[in-house]
């Protein structure tokens, strides 16, 4: 309920003054304000999951006029946002640049193709990788983990079976080019010594970390 309440406040301020209040709201969680401050912060990528593209768009253009880096962050994951990867791509192994379409079927092959495709930007050619019944969950932790993230590679492993493998959502958690939308709604399924982790590292959003420190608030009552 709180995040319908809040996606419908984002789509009625005028972009400019939503993002000013969606930067208000993580300012208020680092300096652990008042509760109900907090309680939205926990609301917020529920909240931006439900904006509608050309809503969020708009926040998203708003935030970057307003050098509001954090929350313009919060909409990396917006189609569009970063550019298309190029359709031919090196690969590992092969002498020639291959098409988006042989590697998108190289990923359904054998484990030194796949092996092969862990690097790949294009996110089409990441879903055949997931779906290949010889992914194991050190490729797909591989793959979340690499830096820099595409916003786009990172909701396709969000989006996947993989995502209920501990190992992979911590990954996706731990890694700063994951969408903040996305990072948000698992830290609260990180384990204590991995939610100080994300607190306390700096290369992450401040939203993500001020959600791992509530949830540690909460494991110490």
């Amino acid at each position: 309920m709180r995040e319908v309440v809040l996606a419908r406040e984002l789509v009625a301020l005028h972009p400019a003054r939503a993002v000013e209040a969606i930067d208000q709201l993580l300012a208020a969680g680092r300096h652990q304000r008042a509760t109900e401050d907090l309680i939205a912060l926990g609301a917020l990528g529920g909240a931006l999951e439900r904006l509608s593209y050309d809503r969020a768009s708009a926040l998203y253009e708003a935030a970057k006029a307003s050098d509001l880096h954090d929350v313009a962050r919060l909409f990396f994951a917006i189609p569009g946002v970063e550019g298309h990867p190029a359709p031919e791509q090196n690969v590992p192994g092969v002498e020639r640049k291959l098409t988006l379409g042989e590697r998108k079927a190289l990923a359904r092959g054998d484990r030194r193709a796949l092996m092969a495709l862990l690097g790949d930007p294009d996110p089409s050619v990441i879903r055949n990788l997931l779906m290949n019944p010889r992914a194991t969950e050190k490729d797909v932790v591989t793959v979340a983990a690499r830096r820099p993230a595409r916003a786009d590679v990172q909701r396709v492993i969000f989006e996947s079976r993989w995502q209920a493998r501990y190992h992979v959502r911590r990954a996706l958690v731990m890694n700063p080019g994951t969408p903040s939308d996305l990072a948000l709604r698992l830290v609260a399924s990180l384990v204590e010594s991995d939610l100080r982790a994300v607190a306390a590292d700096g290369h992450l959003a401040d939203g993500v970390r001020t959600q791992a420190k509530l949830c540690l608030a909460r494991t110490r009552r």
